[in-house]
């Protein structure tokens, strides 16, 4: 299978005729408006029911739609359903309230541009700097995470804020306004920004135990903040999945429910099935401007996986991360913490972990990936921590876990793909 990059946008829709109606005849026509109007509400109720209603077997679950702000679109939650001693419908049902009460807590404590009451998150962090806040777990231990890997990419909140203007630029001459390989504007004030960034004396997230934090700001810094007109000083943007997903696959997890898998647009995997069931994670490349899928990687058990790559594959969701030029270049949310400018080591980059989430998984394949050069001995030195991976190179594929099973390998229209 090869898709292009480029994605077609979809016409606009056509325009809608007015139509005329005629007073006559009332009586007649309230009597089928009633009529419509019962027929519809019997439809919807059916409806209703058959989501309710569930099967044995694999099935996907969705997160209430009628509950606020989730984020539910940007995952897909599969799970097995009747083999946990009560009935498939029992089982979806408390799958359904348990897996958008996590979507919900997760997706409202990372978000960086909404507050919610009772919620202190990331939003409100950036708004309250030298305050002691007290937040969620989730956040609080994806903080020590951060601070646990020595990475600064946390603190880019004000770089990220211009490539998210980036992104959404609908024609590329607008993209020079907020791109640093376009405009040397831009690269002297993210060079500005990381200097302040980067350093411990301008910013520091505290953590000062019991879920309480302080996002410790250097008055220096905060008169920049202010003269420039920036509002996120922290942010965790593209990575933010990566903590959401191993949340909602812990909260599973603890709540008893590990035959399913749940993955995001973006590339993070946690797989929990302990069935033996075998698996399927595809492994794709870019050549010039076509993606391939180049293999297919089979494995049985949990694991987490990630998958970073410098190409769009989801038209609806990559526009928030992805910016590609008429010129072919493509602009990507991996920003390198010494220039601000974004960078791939190479075009595709799998990694996974039978014992690490996500989270701990990426903050360790960063300085591997977001580098000018890409760097083998250092992504093999990452098997010491149970992290193993996968890319390509001049249609080789390259796994540094002998165990793994690699399928399916492309061969089409000359274009052949082999195993290292």
């Amino acid at each position: 299978m090869k898709r292009t990059i480029k994605e077609r946008k979809p016409s606009d829709p056509k325009p809608v005729k007015k139509a005329e109606v005629s007073e006559k005849h009332w009586k007649l026509r309230l009597f089928f408006t009633v009529i419509f109007a019962i027929v519809g509400i019997t439809l919807l109720v059916q409806g209703v029911l058959g989501l309710l209603n569930a099967n044995d077997g694999w099935q996907e679950i969705e997160a209430d739609s009628t509950s606020s702000d989730n984020g539910g679109s940007e995952f897909i939650f599969e799970y097995y359903l009747g083999a946990g001693g009560i009935s498939a419908t029992a089982e979806k049902k408390a799958l359904v309230s348990l897996y958008t009460s996590a979507l919900e807590t997760a997706w409202q404590n990372f978000h960086n541009e909404e507050t919610y009451d009772g919620v202190y998150n990331v939003c409100y962090i950036n708004a309250h700097p030298n305050e002691e806040i007290v937040v969620d777990d989730v956040l609080y231990n994806a903080f020590a995470l951060m601070e646990e890997s020595g990475g600064r990419q946390l603190y880019l909140g004000p770089i990220y804020t211009e490539y998210n203007n980036l992104f959404y630029c609908s024609d590329d001459w607008e993209t020079a306004e907020y791109d640093p390989y376009q405009n040397e504007e831009v690269a002297e004030y993210f060079a500005e920004v990381l200097s302040y960034a980067c350093s411990d004396e301008h910013i520091q997230l505290q953590l000062l135990g019991n879920n309480t934090i302080l996002l410790s700001v250097s008055d220096e810094y905060l008169a920049y903040a202010e003269e420039t007109g920036f509002i996120s000083y922290i942010d965790f943007f593209w990575m933010k999945n990566a903590f959401i997903i191993d949340y909602i696959a812990d909260t599973l997890i603890e709540n008893g429910y590990t035959l399913g898998a749940i993955s995001s647009y973006d590339g993070f995997v946690r797989n929990l099935d302990t069935s033996g069931t075998e698996w399927s994670f595809a492994i794709y490349d870019r050549v010039d401007q076509t993606v391939y899928q180049a293999a297919s990687m089979q494995y049985e058990g949990p694991k987490s996986i990630v998958f970073l790559r410098d190409y769009m594959m989801n038209s609806s969701f990559d526009v928030q991360h992805y910016y590609e030029l008429e010129s072919g270049e493509i602009r990507t949310s991996y920003i390198d913490t010494e220039d601000g400018f974004c960078k791939s080591s190479v075009n595709s980059l799998v990694s996974y972990s039978e014992d690490l989430g996500c989270a701990e998984i990426l903050l360790q394949m960063i300085p591997v990936y977001i580098a000018d050069e890409f760097d083998a001995d250092a992504l093999d030195d990452l098997q010491e921590n149970g992290i193993y991976s996968i890319y390509c190179e001049n249609r080789t594929i390259k796994c540094n876990d002998e165990d793994i099973v690699l399928t399916d390998l492309y061969e089409e229209n000359g274009v052949i793909y082999v195993l290292e």
